[in-house]
C-alpha cells in the first residue's frame, strides 16, 4: 500500500470511530440507495446478487465497495468490449462471474445498439422526441448481434453451483426489464428482492412506463420497497428512476 492509500485508510478509520461517514461528492447521488441496499440485505439475507446489464462493473463496485456485500455477484453483460473487460477485472475478485450474454423472454439472437454512452445500450430504438437534448445524432456507434437466454434457463445450474438461498435481482437493461423477468418467472419467485429502472418519459420506443413496472411486481407479490431518481432533464424534472422490490412471501 502506498503512503497516500495509508493515510487515506487512516483517515477514513478516525472518521468512522468518532460516527461520520466520508464520501467522495460523486457519490454522494447513490449514497440513500446504498444506505437501503445495506439494510434491505441484512433483513433478507442475501447470499448473492444477478447484476444483469454489468456494463463496466459500476455496481459490482457498489455492491462491494460501499454496501459491504462479500459473496458472489454475477454479472449478465452481452456486448463484446463490456464483457471482455469485466472478465479481466473478475480476476481480481474470485466470487465475481461474468455471463457474456443477454437475459431476455425467449432464447435466441437479436440486434443490441451499442451506444456512444456505454451505460445506455438497448434491443430498443432510441427515441429522440421525448426528453430533449438527451441523444445527440451520433449516439448510436452501431448495432452488435448478441445471444440472449432466460433467466429461468440459467439460474437452476447456478443456484445448484453457488449454493445460494436468498438471492438479489438489479436489472439494468434500458428498457428490456420486463423482458428479462418475463424469460424468468419461475426463478422470480425465488428472489429475495430486485431493483429495477422505472420509465416516467420514454427515451426509448416501446419501453413500459413506471405504472406497468410497479404494476408487474406488485401482481406477484413483490412489494414496493424504494424509489430512487436515476435522470432528470434539463428541467429537473424526472425521467427515470430506480424501483427497488421485496418479495413478501421470502421473509
Amino acid at each position: 500500500m502506498s503512503l497516500r492509500d495509508t493515510v487515506k485508510a487512516t483517515i477514513i478509520d478516525m472518521a468512522r470511530r468518532r460516527g461520520y461517514d466520508l464520501t467522495p461528492e460523486w457519490k454522494l447521488a447513490n449514497r440513500p440507495l446504498v444506505r437501503h441496499l445495506k439494510a434491505l440485505f441484512e433483513c433478507y439475507r442475501v447470499d448473492c446478487v444477478f447484476d444483469v446489464g454489468g456494463n463496466r462493473g459500476q455496481y459490482h463496485d457498489m455492491i462491494r465497495e460501499d454496501v459491504g456485500f462479500p459473496g458472489p455477484i454475477v454479472t449478465f453483460e452481452p456486448v463484446r468490449r463490456y464483457a471482455s473487460v469485466l472478465a479481466a477485472r473478475a480476476t481480481r475478485d474470485p466470487h465475481w462471474e461474468i455471463c457474456g450474454y443477454a437475459l431476455g423472454q425467449t432464447p435466441g439472437f437479436a440486434e443490441i445498439h451499442v451506444t456512444r454512452s456505454p451505460g445506455l445500450n438497448s434491443f430498443l430504438v432510441p427515441r429522440h422526441d421525448v426528453v430533449e437534448g438527451f441523444w445527440s445524432r451520433d449516439s448510436v456507434l452501431g448495432k452488435e448481434v448478441v445471444e440472449i437466454r432466460t433467466l429461468d434457463t440459467v439460474f437452476p445450474e447456478l443456484e445448484a453451483r453457488l449454493g445460494f438461498q436468498h438471492p438479489y435481482l438489479k436489472l439494468d437493461t434500458q428498457g428490456f426489464d420486463l423482458q428479462v423477468l418475463q424469460g424468468g418467472l419461475e426463478a422470480f419467485r425465488s428472489v429475495v428482492g430486485y431493483q429495477t429502472e422505472a420509465s416516467i418519459r420514454a427515451i426509448y420506443e416501446g419501453m413500459p412506463d413506471y405504472l406497468d413496472t410497479i404494476r408487474f411486481g406488485n401482481e406477484r407479490g413483490f412489494a414496493l420497497s424504494g424509489m430512487f431518481p436515476v435522470t432528470l432533464d434539463g428541467a429537473m424534472r424526472l425521467v427515470e428512476f430506480d424501483c427497488v422490490f421485496v418479495n413478501s412471501e421470502r421473509r
